[in-house]
């Protein structure tokens, strides 16, 4: 397993104390975290002078969307993000910690530290922090419904053959926790949740809102096949109701990492070879 610098590890823990506090909505901690990751990274390598330039534009959109949102400067800061979020934009050195099959059957797996993803997502949630929330909660019974819905798509998936079990405990479990908890589940949920389920809530009717950021969620993940679409709608459904049982994002988030955590740990990770 490759360690990153020290320098990097900085930037990196920087970058995760910026989207905790922006997950909890203080814009001022968040943006003195996301400047000093910034410049940690670019002094390790890993942010590059045009990833400068980018993060810059991402940066000065967020304070437009904060301060005076237009609908035409909205859709160039969500793509944007996305282009960021997706690693199309040159100007990041993403550290790569880990590469092989996590057990005999798997299929081959690379873990990164995506410093562009989790840039994507701090001003994600610097943008949607004076967001409105929906005033209606589905409650507790809503959370036992998603959460019943994550095992049933574990056993779904275990079931149709596209993993298998598998135990262990990989000796980059620690990185991968904290790749997948801050760069992975939380900015997916803030997209996805705090993003599109939410704006669709105040605009329509909570169910409606629910299944079409499930299904775009799913459909983010086309590149695994339909079968791996199908499987991620349903446990989109599943964050998406422990979302809007409480309204709080971190349910979403914990329920994400918990289930990749699960996935991880007790079946061929990320799918059977």
């Amino acid at each position: 397993m490759f360690l990153p610098s020290s320098l990097s590890l900085a930037a990196f823990a920087l970058l995760a104390l910026g989207l905790l506090a922006a997950s909890l909505r203080r814009q001022p901690p968040a943006w003195i975290a996301l400047a000093c990751s910034a410049l940690l990274a670019l002094a390790a390598g890993v942010l590059q002078p045009l990833g400068v330039v980018f993060a810059a534009a991402a940066a000065s959109l967020t304070l437009a969307q904060l301060k005076r949102p237009r609908p035409e400067l909205t859709v160039v800061w969500i793509a944007l993000l996305l282009a960021l979020a997706l690693h199309a934009l040159p100007g990041f050195d993403n550290p790569l910690l880990w590469q092989g099959k996590a057990s005999a059957d798997s299929a081959p797996y690379r873990l990164f530290w995506s410093y562009d993803k989790g840039l994507a997502g701090l001003m994600l949630l610097l943008g949607l922090s004076t967001a409105p929330l929906p005033d209606r909660q589905l409650g507790w019974p809503a959370a036992l419904v998603g959460a019943l819905a994550l095992l049933l798509t574990l056993g779904i998936a275990a079931v149709s053959g596209i993993i298998g079990f598998s135990l262990k405990w990989p000796a980059w479990l620690l990185p991968w926790l904290l790749a997948n908890c801050f760069l992975v589940s939380l900015v997916e949920e803030a997209f996805f949740r705090g993003g599109i389920q939410r704006w669709l809530e105040l605009r329509t009717e909570p169910f409606a809102a629910l299944l079409a950021a499930s299904l775009l969620f799913g459909l983010a993940h086309l590149a695994g096949g339909w079968a791996w679409v199908g499987l991620a709608t349903l446990a989109g459904i599943g964050y998406g109701l422990l979302y809007a049982a409480r309204r709080q994002l971190w349910l979403a988030v914990l329920a994400h990492l918990g289930f990749n955590t699960l996935h991880l740990l007790l079946f061929s990770y990320p799918k059977l070879a």
